[in-house]
């Protein structure tokens, strides 16, 4: 189950950045009025994680994660997808990601759902590049 979170969630927050060692959701909503976060839960477990900025007109993905021992179960694909149908609701532009280039797996997933690579951030992951990818919408 998706379930979106928001920053009076403090219970799922806490469970969110205990499970997934991801510190000061809390601060990305209060300085970020973009933010947005939803989880994928299995009963009382939290698998895993998107969050994205939603600006106006396209959306930035920032983090999607998901806990080691779920991963190639297609529970990324399934939170990805999830993030697509609520930018085609919102008639958004486009979706854009920075990827590490040696990160083959995700760019295996974003390549699987029409992310194209646009750029190259040289020295993005601590001298390492990243692409920049986007999948347009329209």
């Amino acid at each position: 189950m998706i379930t979106e979170i928001n920053k009076e969630d403090t219970s799922l927050i806490n469970e969110l950045e205990s499970s997934f060692n991801c510190k000061n959701i809390k601060d990305d909503f209060n300085k970020n009025i973009f933010t947005k976060y939803f989880i994928l839960k299995e009963k009382s477990n939290i698998i895993g994680y998107v969050n994205y900025y939603d600006l106006y007109d396209r959306f930035e993905l920032a983090f999607i994660e998901v806990k080691e021992e779920y991963r190639n179960k297609k529970y990324g694909s399934f939170m990805l997808e999830h993030l697509i149908n609520i930018g085609k609701e919102k008639n958004i532009e486009n979706i854009t990601l920075e990827v590490n280039v040696n990160n083959i797996n995700a760019i295996k997933l974003y390549e699987k759902y029409d992310f194209k690579q646009v750029a190259i951030r040289k020295s993005y992951y601590d001298g390492v590049d990243g692409y920049l990818m986007e999948r347009k919408m329209m």
